[in-house]
């Protein structure tokens, strides 16, 4: 009795490979992903995080006269960027920012004043729940 081949197989070896392009991928998508849903906090007076909207400035104080709040030359902004994406691991942060702790964890200043935790990183479930839908339509292009 021989065994005869019925169709084209299971197609393991053409998943594990769309599986492999997943693993480089994704880390990068999810990075990218993130990385604009903060930048959107500083257009929005933050709430992406879920520490929630930032702490409004002071009233009457010169420096609130048409800019947003964490935005004095751009500097912050611009600089939050990817700092790792790797399957397991993704990191968002600053690299030239020495005061991007202060405002984000609203610590005391060398000074010892007080700085308002307006966290513009940190843990977001609407952000976890969008990353985890983009997971699965990307898993699902692989297992259709």
């Amino acid at each position: 009795m021989s065994i005869k081949r019925i169709g084209k197989g299971f197609g393991f070896k053409k998943s594990k490979q769309k599986f492999d392009r997943f693993k480089i991928a994704a880390p990068k998508v999810i990075a990218n992903n993130s990385l604009n849903w903060f930048l959107q906090g500083f257009r929005e007076g933050g709430g992406r995080t879920d520490a929630g909207k930032w702490q409004r400035r002071q009233p009457n104080t010169r420096r609130n006269e048409g800019r947003a709040l964490l935005v004095n030359t751009g500097a912050l902004k611009r600089d939050l960027q990817v700092l790792m994406a790797r399957f397991g691991k993704i990191t968002l942060g600053t690299r030239n920012i020495p005061y991007a702790v202060r405002h984000n964890e609203g610590t005391t200043d060398r000074l010892g004043r007080k700085m308002p935790k307006r966290e513009f990183v940190g843990n977001s479930k609407k952000l976890n729940a969008q990353n985890i839908e983009t997971l699965e339509k990307m898993l699902k292009d692989i297992f259709k």
